[in-house]
């Protein structure tokens, strides 16, 4: 690290001499435009282009399809490239169809050029036109969604609902990937704003992301459970799973805006508030309780679920805690 010295100049001006090396490798020069930023920490910034990096990659995926394929360009997506060119000898009809199916599953991304070997995708989405705090709040709604619905599914035997809550989880994906790609391309870059987050705040957005994800997995894991098994439900099995879907409906929420306010008080009263919950949850799992092989499945499966997703909301309400100690 280098040190200098801040020297006046006039009668408000305060000058800090840059170092040679930084500004040989930048191209720096008498003259440059540079641009300062200024993020939570009071920390700035120095940049010598405003704009957005361009960042290309290549990628050569020879006969890959399926998992695979879809693991490689996600890395990619997720590094923060903004052009990614892939490429085979020749690819197989199997090849391109993946490729398609990877790129909806992607917010910003289009395919732009489609040849016998190459296949160029293109990020059309600024990082500035999405935030950290706006994606998490539209995971938290979808999230929020899932969980009342694939509980209403079980309740009423709702095949077309379930089937419906499965579907959305491929939107609450969508938002993780993005978030974490945001997060990639602060620290690479610097290019997001971060005069409005700085890079403690948007990791435990990060995570935050990934915990909402979890919870739409087990939200749709209830969904396939309600949608393959015929399970006429007790009126009292319907009546606590009522008093699960109203309570996670205020822990979600609540989770995330002790996060998005650094409120760690009410961070703690949420976390033991979700101990009343988890025993909704131990009741449900009676399994003497049950009157067949079906009800006791049912009940098993979706009291794990029940506990899972409460373990991760008690994570969002901890990262809350943690962000709060980390600022002061």
């Amino acid at each position: 690290m280098e040190t200098r010295k801040v020297q006046r100049t006039g009668k408000s001006t305060f000058v800090v001499s840059l170092p040679k090396s930084w500004a040989t490798k930048n191209s720096v020069s008498s003259g440059s435009m540079l641009f300062i930023s200024q993020n939570q920490n009071g920390d700035l910034m120095l940049t010598t282009d405003r704009s957005e990096m361009n960042l290309k990659t290549e990628i050569n995926i020879g006969d890959k399809v399926g998992e695979p394929l879809f693991r490689d360009i996600i890395g990619c997506y997720l590094a923060g490239y903004r052009t990614i060119e892939v490429t085979s000898p020749q690819f197989s009809q199997v090849q391109k169809s993946d490729l398609r199916k990877i790129v909806t599953k992607l917010i910003g991304p289009e395919i732009l050029e489609e040849t016998i070997n190459k296949v160029v995708i293109q990020d059309f989405l600024s990082s500035g036109e999405l935030q950290f705090d706006q994606a998490l709040k539209r995971m938290m709604n979808l999230v929020k969604a899932m969980v009342h619905d694939s509980i209403s599914s079980l309740q009423g035997n709702n095949k077309e609902l379930a089937l419906d809550v499965m579907q959305r989880d491929n939107d609450v994906d969508r938002l993780n990937f993005l978030i974490a790609r945001q997060f990639a391309e602060l620290l690479r870059s610097g290019s997001m704003k971060k005069e409005i987050f700085d890079s403690i705040t948007a990791f435990s957005y990060m995570q935050a992301a990934s915990y909402l994800e979890r919870i739409a997995d087990h939200a749709s894991k209830i969904s396939e459970i309600s949608g393959k098994h015929h399970c006429e439900l007790p009126p009292e099995a319907i009546e606590e799973l009522s008093h699960l879907r109203s309570a996670f409906g205020n822990l979600i929420e609540g989770s995330l805006l002790v996060l998005l306010h650094c409120d760690s008080d009410n961070a703690n009263k949420l976390i033991d508030s979700t101990m009343e919950t988890r025993k909704l949850a131990q009741i449900l799992a009676d399994s003497s309780r049950a009157k067949d092989k079906d009800e006791m499945l049912v009940r098993l499966v979706v009291a794990r679920s029940v506990e899972r997703m409460l373990d991760y909301i008690v994570n969002i309400g901890e990262q809350a805690i943690n962000l709060c100690n980390a600022k002061y």
